[in-house]
């Protein structure tokens, strides 16, 4: 399957709790922490932090770029281009930036644990692997019945009393 097709294309849009997922500015937290690491370009950004929470999270294009435009504004990362890509790295400033407000990542950090599991090889996430799984299955079962008008009034009933039952755990 390519790009825009299969689970990845219905993944895409859902953004975990809510479009803000990223308390005001955490995005930036969230960024930085990645380029510590080692220098990324943007699609890289966001391909780690969807890979981080399992699938289940997918930053847009209009969130991370302009952020690390912000951060290289403010000289807390620097840009070059590398093979046509352009490749951001953490600055001493922003090294600093990142140590002088400790307390206020490391919220954004917990926040984004309590929401997708201890990172790459915590429970959290292989069970947001093994949701996207099931995901995939429904859309793949979807596709097999959309010609079938009767099939797919009853897969729209379940699907509907199950987004219910998920919500109403959800809220409890």
């Amino acid at each position: 399957m390519g790009p825009g097709h299969g689970p990845d294309r219905f993944m895409r849009h859902v953004h975990g709790p809510g479009a803000r997922f990223f308390e005001r500015g955490g995005i930036k937290f969230a960024i930085l922490d990645l380029l510590k690491d080692k220098p990324r370009h943007g699609y890289e950004v966001i391909r780690e932090m969807e890979e981080r929470s399992g699938g289940f999270y997918s930053p847009s294009p209009g969130a991370v770029y302009p952020t690390l435009q912000a951060l290289e504004d403010q000289d807390f990362v620097t840009s070059a281009t590398t093979e046509g890509k352009r490749v951001y790295s953490i600055t001493e400033a922003g090294l600093a930036y990142l140590e002088g407000h400790k307390e206020q990542a490391k919220s954004h950090r917990e926040r984004w644990v309590a929401n997708w599991g201890p990172g790459p090889h915590g429970e959290g996430r292989k069970g947001m692997g093994e949701m996207r799984d099931v995901f995939g299955d429904v859309i793949r079962a979807v596709r097999r019945s959309a010609g079938d008008s009767e099939k797919m009034n009853e897969i729209r009933d379940i699907l509907r009393e199950a987004a219910k039952k998920v919500e109403d755990i959800a809220k409890r």
